[in-house]
């Protein structure tokens, strides 16, 4: 086994410094430290006790085969890049293991490269194309979304379409969405390697462009800035897809200026476009500049004229110091100009050491990170430990049976995801207390791979991954009700690929329920963590992106949809020359869901009994008893004996927005000639009608092929003669 040689035995491990027990310098093989750092190197990076090839007994630095093997393991695993400078000699290992080196198996029996890292980046990412609102590109990949709310902002004489709807709801609250959006900046700032190496990297950046695009639009002069976009309990009023919302819910415009001033939307918002700033400097610079210039105004704008914004009932913030500090230190970091980092600091400091986490209402320890490693000062690398440290397992925080750091019952997820993004760069800094880096990067990994299914469930919470996700989250879009009712259908029509759930109780136990908004919700800033967490996974342990996601495998199947554009018919009454037939036509669209106001039917019959009486289709009148908005015409030929009728609701708004607008109802008369017998079972339409009419618009009762349905004239659905 003993056949690697070496001129000179001096080793450099391109790990992180505070690994080592000893310094770099010193890693020449005098003893058996030497061999332990390595050992060390491989089991920081595989998460995992490794087993070498020699025995312990020779783990003894009697020659470089031990040390060898160590780091063959490492880079046997992680591919980590490993270096031999020998003072001119070069080591040449001959021995390298072709079968897989022995791993001895972790506290959970579960290593920290267990999941596919690479789809679920690709797939957190995708999340956000099922909340964009406006005018969506041609050829959008996500087929049951279309373009929505494209009258924001009229109600001003702006132009506010865009950006992202803010969870299950279609509300644009700008505060939870700008912190999205700097976070996910900021996760390509800290990881924007990987990233790119996943192929992820335009795509993120053209979703945090859809939204910085709309700031820009908000933000119309230096002092003035239109912080949201539809109201909250009027949105929360209405379960169905954003497509249809601007007729159902109120979506006016909310502003702040400086008789009405918002710091902490105003600030999140700036320091949002400060990130924009930097990451689209090499891909956009002329974008780049624009996004500087317009959150420069708007920390002006936040910092001079200072308050809280009016809030109407939902995401009222709880300082605004900490938008402020955290608008100042991005903008630092892009300009070097020393007054925002003196902003920054002033801001920063009292605000060390917190027992939260990174969300939303609170940047406060993003801000203190930053400090830290911006100015290396006492005060915010301990600010920012201890904060890190009341999340470790038995430093305070509430850790449940499985392993999660839980915070909150709403929301637990994007809690420990917060944290987690916030131990990995801090682990990544090299300024975190030697002795603690490890706990802070595993305490990542083990929250992340919670989260993925390393959990009592056995599940990943994150929809459309993994196994046993959820499959109901409180999504109006992705359910698909066309009668605004959360349990029509019982199922959901779309999958909502890529988004984080709540998340469990502190006793690890979840409720995949539509209507349990606080565990089974999901949000902008629930995945903007999180996001950046699988970045960082994905650069230590790696995984594969799905090609040509999403392909139409990955959308249900033509024939499992429900039908969308149909019509239903009963015949309630056959007369002495008349015959009644009731009848609705409907829009329960999905794929994606819209309004039209071209749609009709038309209603087949064959008039042969009436030719042999002696009769013609001259002697036939069709009529209305009763209709919502409908005209009849005809009789119309079609062939032989065949005729139609033609029932047009062109006109008549429909769409799947609840029970008065998803179906409209007619009663058709046809009247002949009272001497005549009317036979309706030789009638195409009347096939399988039945006699009593079901109301419900939840049901398909009554739903007949043989009435077809049209828009503009052209059949949309069913099946002629």
């Amino acid at each position: 086994m003993k056949q690697l040689k070496m001129l000179m035995v001096c080793m450099l491990l391109i790990v992180p410094a505070a690994l080592f027990g000893q310094v770099t310098g010193d890693v020449n093989s005098d003893d058996s430290v030497d061999i332990v750092d390595a050992l060390l190197a491989a089991q920081f990076y595989v998460g995992l006790p490794v087993t070498i090839n020699e025995t312990a007994a020779d783990v003894n630095c009697d020659d470089a085969v031990d040390i060898i093997d160590a780091l063959l393991i490492a880079q046997f695993y992680v591919g980590l890049i490993l270096e031999f400078p020998c003072g001119g000699g070069t080591i040449v290992p001959t021995n390298v293991p072709t079968a897989t080196p022995v791993l001895t198996p972790g506290p959970t029996g579960a290593g920290p490269g267990m999941y596919n890292y690479g789809e679920a980046l690709q797939k957190a990412i995708f999340f956000y194309k099922a909340q964009r609102s406006g005018d969506l590109p041609d050829n959008y990949p996500l087929i049951w979304r279309a373009d929505s709310c494209l009258s924001d902002g009229e109600d001003v004489g702006l132009d506010l379409t865009g950006g992202w709807y803010d969870a299950g709801d279609h509300v644009k609250f700008n505060l939870p969405m700008a912190f999205t959006a700097a976070q996910l900046g900021w996760a390509i700032y800290e990881y924007g390697d990987a990233i790119a190496r996943a192929g992820q990297l335009d795509i993120l950046l053209d979703e945090i462009k859809w939204t910085t695009d709309y700031f820009i639009k908000c933000h119309p002069s230096a002092n003035t800035y239109y912080f949201q976009c539809g109201l909250g309990t009027s949105d929360h009023g209405f379960w169905g897809p954003p497509e249809v919302i601007h007729l159902t819910t109120n979506r006016a415009s909310s502003v702040i200026n400086t008789s009405n001033p918002g710091s902490d939307v105003a600030g999140e918002t700036a320091a949002a476009l400060a990130i924009a700033s930097i990451i689209f400097e090499d891909t956009n610079p002329s974008y780049a500049s624009l996004c500087l210039s317009h959150a420069r105004e708007l920390f002006t704008f936040a910092d001079t004229y200072r308050g809280f914004y009016p809030v109407e009932g939902f995401y009222g913030s709880g300082s605004y110091m900490d938008d402020l500090a955290w608008a100042a230190i991005w903008l630092y970091i892009k300009t070097g100009e020393s007054g925002y980092l003196d902003k920054a600091d002033e801001y920063t400091a009292p605000m060390t050491g917190g027992k939260h986490t990174l969300c939303w209402d609170d940047v406060s320890y993003g801000a203190v990170l930053k400090m830290a490693q911006l100015t290396q000062k006492a005060n915010y690398i301990a600010g920012i430990e201890t904060s890190l440290d009341f999340y470790l397992p038995g430093g305070g925080i509430t850790h449940t049976p499985g392993g999660l750091a839980w915070l909150d019952m709403w929301g637990s997820l994007r809690y420990a995801s917060g944290m987690a993004f916030l131990a990995f760069v801090w682990a990544d800094s090299g300024l975190s207390t030697p002795s603690r880096t490890d706990a802070y990067r595993q305490f990542g990994i083990d929250q992340m791979n919670y989260i993925l299914g390393d959990n009592p469930r056995g599940g990943s919470y994150v929809v459309g991954y993994g196994e046993n996700p959820p499959v109901h989250p409180h999504h109006k879009a992705a359910h698909g009700s066309w009668v605004s009712q959360l349990d029509v259908p019982s199922f959901h029509r779309h999958t909502l690929y890529g988004a984080l759930v709540g998340g469990p109780g502190n006793d690890d136990v979840h409720n995949d329920d539509i209507t349990d908004y606080t565990m089974n919700e999901v949000a902008d800033d629930y995945n903007a963590a999180f996001t950046g967490c699988m970045a960082k996974m994905y650069s230590m342990f790696g995984g594969d992106s799905i090609p040509g996601f999403p392909g139409p495998e990955d959308f249900r199947p033509v024939e499992d949809r429900l039908t969308e554009f149909f019509a239903r018919a009963w015949i309630t009454g056959q007369y002495t020359g008349q015959v009644n037939i009731f009848l609705q036509i409907n829009n329960r669209s999905a794929w994606p869901p819209r309004l039209t106001d071209s749609l009709s039917c038309r209603y087949f019959f064959d008039i042969s009994e009436l030719i042999s009486a002696g009769y013609s289709i001259s002697d036939i009148t069709p009529g209305l008893q009763e209709s919502q908005g409908a005209t009849v015409s005809g009789p119309h030929h079609w062939s032989g004996n065949i005729y139609y009728i033609i029932i047009d609701f062109t006109g008549t708004l429909l769409f799947p927005g609840g029970w008065d607008y998803c179906e409209k109802d007619a009663v058709l008369l046809i009247k002949f000639p009272a001497g005549a017998a009317w036979d309706s079972s030789n009638d195409y339409s009347a096939q399988g009608l039945g006699t009593t009419p079901d109301y419900d618009s939840k049901v398909f009762t009554g739903l007949t092929p043989y009435i077809p349905v049209y828009e503009n004239g052209e059949l949309l659905w069913g099946q002629e003669p």
